[in-house]
């Protein structure tokens, strides 16, 4: 075992498991397309898409320069790249969901490469098997959240200082501190985190070292500044402003407030039944990888005083937390091995066939027997199923032809797949009422609306996706500015940063017959 854990794993395990964990994350893109929550269309692909495309809704956070260009920058380059193999959400959204599996992937992947160097090639396989299936990371892999993207990094960066060995190659150590601090340049409250990984080096590293993880991550910084100062006119605004927005406004507190165990209480029912399993094993895991055991504290910690809380923030702890419990999975079983017990079962129940099926199966239950409570999770698993319907209405709309106008009749612009979805240079207008339907149908000519709305809505032809249905009329438009979106009510006032970047202006202008 112990020659077998010093050799670099073959190229085809490391292929196999990258491809797994990718195919995972990507067939629920393909498969099942859903929204888990507003801000993966609104704060990124929506922004992408206004990029690319020239329209879209402008949420408040992109009013008042609260959000940085840097995930919906990204995003739009690859929007714009697809454009190459087609048009249209049907093919720009699988690009994207695809691309951002591949950096989940390759989180995975790291979580193999830390397993053979302690653990040889097949406990390896079985330890990257546990981050590569948990149903709440294949749930959220794909997803254009900045906490995701943001924990994806964070694991990448902390693989490539701290692998198992001693790190001498400057590139890496470079590479490094690049990913790490574009982990926090994506998300904010990821900060804490990094700066316990930058504490570690500094005290278990030599100066010379940790100098040029430092090179990294002052590269990024300075990125992440010129890119605030290219867009919103001051270096480091959206990060000053995330900040004193919820400090000072207390605009969080709008979105909902919480306990501090609730956040216990989520994890709770996420991870139900396995609790203890996952506990124990993570702790065993976390023998070998304290600096990530260390960093999912550190974010549980961060996110506890907050009091708007919502389970997709907790991402990077809940992949550290599996990959903990992979590796905690793969200790055991090499203990197992080494105890000796095998060698007094029966000649056929220790073979290395039987071994490994019944490792197999045991790691399958594990990983499948959770899907079950995590579907059932109402934060969770089940929007799968609850959202797909605002998914393939908003889907349809973008197939129609001559949209001058779109009517949300008993559907908000935050209940639809936003123009990423959409994908139509018309405005939106919130339908309050039938009075109101009746007195704002010149100024669209499609509506998507709720489904026990339909006898009300009077159109022919309506096609209905569960709950959600789209129908159109035949005709043009009458010109009427789109309703503005709404702001918190701590913002009533407060004037907007600048200009909007991208500018909007004439953006329906294409919708108009």
């Amino acid at each position: 075992m112990a020659a077998e854990t010093s050799k670099t794993p073959p190229v085809w395990a490391i292929a196999t498991v990258f491809l797994a964990a990718w195919i995972a994350r990507t067939a629920v893109v393909l498969i099942l397309p859903n929204v888990h929550h507003p801000d993966e269309v609104f704060q990124s692909l929506e922004q992408a898409h206004r990029i690319v495309f020239g329209y879209g809704f402008v949420p408040w956070e992109f009013e008042h320069a609260v959000r940085s260009w840097l995930l919906p920058g990204f995003i739009a380059g690859l929007m714009r790249a697809s454009r190459f193999l087609g048009e249209g959400p049907q093919i720009y959204l699988p690009v994207v969901g695809s691309a951002l599996g591949a950096i989940g992937a390759t989180a995975v992947t790291c979580v193999f490469l830390w397993a053979h160097r302690l653990f040889g090639l097949r406990l390896a396989l079985a330890a990257a098997a546990v981050p590569a299936f948990a149903p709440e990371l294949v749930f959220f892999g794909g997803k254009a959240l900045t906490e995701v993207v943001g924990g994806h990094l964070l694991v990448i960066a902390l693989y490539l200082a701290f692998p198992g060995r001693v790190v001498e190659n400057r590139g890496r150590l470079v590479l490094a501190g690049i990913l790490a601090a574009l982990a926090v340049a994506v998300r904010l409250q990821i900060a804490p985190a990094v700066a316990l990984v930058g504490l570690f080096a500094l005290i278990r590293w030599p100066l010379h070292r940790a100098i040029w993880l430092a090179v990294g991550a002052a590269l990024a910084v300075a990125f992440a500044g010129a890119l605030d100062w290219v867009t919103w006119g001051t270096p480091f605004l959206s990060y000053w402003h995330n900040f004193t927005y919820n400090l000072t406004y207390g605009v969080s507190s709008h979105f909902g407030e919480h306990p501090w165990f609730d956040y216990p209480a989520q994890l709770l029912v996420v991870w139900g039944g396995a609790l203890v399993a996952i506990l124990v094993f993570a702790a065993i895991g976390a023998r070998f990888l304290p600096l990530a055991a260390g960093i999912a504290l550190v974010v549980l910690a961060t996110h506890l005083p907050i009091a708007h809380k919502e389970l997709r923030f907790l991402y990077p702890l809940m992949f550290i937390v599996q990959a903990l419990v992979g590796l905690g999975i793969a200790a055991s079983a090499h203990w197992f091995v080494r105890s000796g017990i095998l060698a007094s079962l029966p000649s056929r129940a220790s073979a290395p066939l039987w071994q490994a099926a019944a490792g197999t199966a045991l790691l399958a239950l594990f990983i499948v027997g959770r899907l079950p409570g995590f579907m059932m999770t109402p934060a969770a698993g089940s929007a799968w199923i609850e959202k797909k319907d605002d998914v393939e209405a908003s889907l349809a709309i973008s197939r129609l032809g001559a949209v001058c106008g779109i009517g949300g009749y008993g559907v908000r612009w935050a209940q639809t797949g936003g123009y990423s979805q959409m994908h139509q240079p018309a405005p939106f207008f919130e339908i309050a009422g039938p009075d109101d339907f009746a007195a704002r149908l010149p100024a669209f000519n499609t509506v998507i609306f709720d489904r026990v709305l339909l006898p009300h809505v009077g159109l022919p032809d309506a096609r209905c996706f569960g709950s959600r249905c789209v129908a159109q009329r035949p005709g043009v438009c009458e010109a009427r500015p789109a309703d503005p979106l709404p702001l918190p009510p701590q913002l009533q006032g407060v004037r907007r940063v600048r200009e909007l970047w991208p500018p909007p202006a004439g953006q329906w202008r294409a919708a108009r017959p």
